[in-house]
């Protein structure tokens, strides 16, 4: 399991991982990208204690991610770690699925939880975030637990079944207001600070965003199970 992600959200910090993830057009570097996602953990534990533990198991996402990494240190990439289980067919694998496509009791691949699909996992965390910090921006006197709701519904809820929407949905209505939410992460109390703070994360999160996506789609491994 990777280490909690504690402490306050630095955006400047989440601004210098973006920027070097950006920069690099020859692949997404394996250590940025859980660096990454790490960090906006501690964005969403601003958003209360309750959608704090929901994100749990994104956290333990960033571990295995590292996991796979240092079992294939020939990898540097997320672009070489995917493609190289894809050669092995092992990308579709996520630990429950393992004996039906053929991985069974003795073969090594037998608990196989996929890098592919880890990283596919954490970004629907990436997605999820620019839409609320997007709605955020554009609705700022509206309630923080509608636009958290509103967000996932845009974005990533159709890739969970029916009772963990439920669960999510009803842990984004317990978020605090506007304005403990603009302390919480930031630490600032004017909304067009705020604005202004999220429309500096925005852009170059989006870009990458959209980045991925088309890497996924491209490789057609949008639905890993």
């Amino acid at each position: 399991m990777d280490k909690k992600a504690t402490g306050k959200f630095d955006y400047k910090h989440v601004l210098e991982l973006l920027d070097k993830l950006n920069k690099d057009t020859k692949g997404i570097d394996i250590k940025t990208y859980h660096d990454l996602c790490l960090a906006f953990i501690k964005f969403s534990a601003s958003m209360g204690s309750l959608v704090a533990w929901g994100f749990e198991d994104i956290t333990m996402k960033c571990g295995l991610l590292m996991k796979h990494a240092e079992a294939n240190k020939d990898c540097k990439t997320i672009e070489q770690l995917v493609e190289k289980e894809m050669g092995k067919g092992i990308h579709v694998l996520n630990g429950m699925n393992n004996a039906k496509l053929g991985h069974g009791d003795g073969d090594p691949y037998k608990d196989y939880e996929s890098a592919a699909r880890t990283i596919l996992r954490l970004l629907y965390l990436l997605t999820l975030l620019t839409h609320l910090m997007k709605n955020l921006k554009a609705y700022p006197e509206e309630l923080v637990s509608n636009i958290a709701k509103k967000s996932y519904e845009d974005s990533i809820e159709g890739f969970h079944p029916a009772v963990l929407r439920e669960g999510i949905k009803a842990a984004f209505m317990t978020v605090p207001t506007r304005k403990e939410f603009m302390e919480n992460a930031f630490g600032v109390t004017d909304k067009q600070v705020f604005s202004n703070i999220l429309g500096e994360i925005l852009k170059p999160l989006a870009g990458f965003v959209a980045r991925m996506w088309k890497y996924y789609k491209d490789k057609k491994i949008t639905n890993l199970e």
